[in-house]
């Protein structure tokens, strides 16, 4: 064990120079490069101008003179309040009035305030109303006997045979209602009675082809309705 111990000393001793050697001679094969110093030619600068009076150091520049005792006046302070200086002297001998503290003052001169104009309210008058005319009567269809100026006459009527088939009876009586218009032609319109019911078609007949006066109403021609009492013989 000892010997191994030194071998490896003296190994690692060997290995240690040879990395020593090995730095010497790196070291000597760079060679460091040499330089030469010439003579170095020297050139004169002109001197620069003086620099003006705001341009110079702080340092060179005088302090200002000390002011002149004429100069120097008191400065008022103002932290104190200005006081009123009466130039005016009081004499004390002077007779001053006495006066109350209980008396009421003199009452104040009262003065008069404008009254207010009074605000007349513009009279606003109502919308006239529209007056009303009655609208003129509406002429009528048709009128009544009792709205015609005068009733109706009759100018003439068909003819007609009463007949057979009535054996018992010599006449009939057919009450119709017929129109009459403005040129007097009559219009049957129903039956209200009849005797016998084999008159109503003889009285329909005699109703559609009659001529009567054309009735009229305050002078002018109108229809008219009225009831016709039509009476039959054999």
């Amino acid at each position: 064990m000892k010997l191994k111990s030194i071998l490896l000393g003296i190994a690692a001793t060997a290995v240690l120079l040879g990395v020593l050697v090995a730095t010497r001679m790196m070291v000597l094969t760079h060679k460091v490069p040499e330089f030469e110093i010439r003579e170095v030619e020297t050139v004169a600068l002109p001197e620069p101008p003086p620099l003006p009076p705001e341009d110079l150091p702080a340092e060179d520049v005088p302090p200002p003179p000390p002011p002149a005792l004429a100069d120097l006046a008191v400065t008022a302070d103002v932290s104190q309040p200005a006081l009123p200086v009466v130039a005016m002297q009081v004499d004390p001998r002077l007779v001053v009035d006495t006066f109350f503290a209980d008396q009421p003052p003199a009452p104040l001169p009262t003065v008069a305030r404008p009254q207010p104009r009074p605000v007349t309210k513009p009279v606003v008058k109502p919308p006239a109303r529209p007056r009303i005319t009655a609208a003129p009567p509406q002429p009528k269809s048709q009128y009544s006997l009792g709205e015609l100026d005068q009733t109706p006459r009759l100018l003439r009527n068909p003819s007609v045979t009463f007949p057979r088939s009535i054996r018992n009876a010599s006449s009939g009586r057919v009450v119709v209602r017929v129109i009459i218009h403005p040129s007097g032609r009559s219009q049957f319109l129903s039956v209200v009675s009849s005797t016998h019911p084999e008159l109503i078609p003889l009285a329909r007949r005699i109703s559609n082809g009659s001529r009567f006066t054309p009735p009229t109403r305050q002078g002018k021609p109108v229809k008219a309705v009225m009831t016709w009492p039509i009476t039959i013989k054999k």
